[in-house]
């Protein structure tokens, strides 16, 4: 099959799936699956179609479908009903600064019971790699109003800030690992994380305040057309990762920081109006994405033994997220019913994806085969049990709801 029939094909693809998406969400097939599925259809038929496609434009097509997508629901997120309800603010600080270390805690134990070989920096990458959650195959669960709005809100807050808190001790730990710390020493490495996540959220805050108010002064005396407004959240999104970047800070905790900036500053019904394109858009990418995830990244991952790999990917989605999740939440008025939900929709993707193309990147770090192999597996069961099961959320973890 040459690139002109592959591209027939994807692009009847994408046609068809947005003739019947909404059926599709209602149903145990989701976007990315899908396309996961395509994109190892494609391997299948010829391995050679997507070889020229290199580790620059997964990263730059994840990079840029989780920055759409982090702004765009936290624009959607009411910061002053979240402020309001301090169960939300409790549960999402709860998930985020309890959770996430014991999160990584969990999966690093798992990591050294199963692959010994990784050792102790292999193990903890693994862990860091798999524990932000994904906000775009959380979408079914964060529409779905009747499920309790408390726990979904702090779901949603966790997926958008988890990603930007992961990502520099991530980097630390890689530099760590492959003894590439530049003799910094542990004072550097506070250092640039406490510039990620101090600068990343200041950055982000100003252009989503400053932007919502320009777009705000635009859209009152009629200067921009009514269909020129939507790519706006895309613009922010795209201005705040950069200027974090170039700061020092987290560019996707300035994407996320900026979007709540962005919906508090402007009425709720603009945000949704201006919402279209980047829906449109977030999703695309996300599809694009794990297409070529399907085509690139999982052919290499059976080279690993498949049985220690499946069982971590199962322990992932199991005790390691949801054990910690229990803790986190222990002590507040959620039912176990609603914990349980909580501890099941931490579904792995476009994070994970992104952190293993910078873990591949790493030179010097010697076990980057077996940690994305790994990974690999995980995200793939995540795609495929979390789709499958957001659809029966509510029949799930809520029967007296349905």
């Amino acid at each position: 099959m040459d690139i002109h029939t592959a591209l027939v094909l994807l692009f009847a693809c994408f046609t068809a799936y947005s003739l019947v998406a909404r059926r599709l969400e209602a149903s145990v097939l989701s976007g990315p699956m899908l396309f996961t599925a395509l994109g190892y259809l494609f391997f299948s038929i010829d391995a050679t179609l997507l070889s020229p496609l290199d580790n620059a434009v997964v990263e730059f097509l994840a990079t840029a479908t989780l920055v759409i997508i982090l702004f765009r629901d936290a624009a959607n997120i009411r910061i002053s009903s979240v402020i309001a309800r301090r169960a939300t603010a409790l549960i999402s600080a709860r998930l985020l600064f309890i959770g996430i270390p014991l999160t990584i805690l969990a999966g690093t134990l798992a990591g050294l019971a199963l692959f010994p070989m990784l050792g102790l920096f292999g193990a903890l990458v693994l862990a860091i790699v798999l524990t932000p959650t994904d906000a775009a195959l959380a979408q079914p669960v964060f529409g779905n109003d009747g499920l309790p709005e408390i726990e979904r809100e702090a779901l949603d807050v966790e997926s958008g800030l988890n990603d930007g808190l992961c990502l520099p001790l991530l980097l630390i730990t890689l530099a760590l690992a492959a003894d590439t710390g530049d003799g910094e020493g542990m004072a550097g490495h506070a250092t640039f994380f406490l510039k990620q996540v101090v600068f990343g959220p200041a950055v982000g805050l100003a252009v989503g305040y400053l932007g919502a108010a320009c777009a705000g002064f635009a859209f009152e005396r009629a200067l921009s057309n009514p269909a020129g407004r939507t790519p706006i959240m895309v613009g922010l999104a795209g201005l705040a990762y950069l200027a974090a970047e170039q700061m020092g800070g987290n560019g996707f905790l300035a994407a996320f920081m900026a979007g709540l900036a962005f919906g508090w500053r402007l009425p709720a019904e603009t945000v949704e109006k201006v919402s279209n394109f980047a829906m449109t858009e977030g999703s695309i990418l996300t599809n694009l994405t794990f297409l070529i995830f399907g085509a690139v990244m999982l052919p290499r991952a059976f080279e690993t033994p498949l049985a220690p790999a499946l069982l971590y990917a199962v322990l992932s989605l199991t005790v390691v997220r949801m054990l910690p999740v229990l803790v986190a939440m222990f002590g507040t008025r959620s039912t176990g019913r609603a914990k349980l939900f909580v501890g099941w929709f931490g579904p792995r993707g476009l994070a994970s994806v992104l952190y293993l193309i910078l873990v591949v990147d790493q030179s010097g770090f010697t076990a980057a085969g077996q940690v994305t192999n790994i990974a690999v597996f995980t995200i793939l069961l995540s795609v495929v049990l979390h789709g499958v099961s957001a659809p029966f959320a509510q029949r799930l973890f809520f029967p007296a709801r349905g």
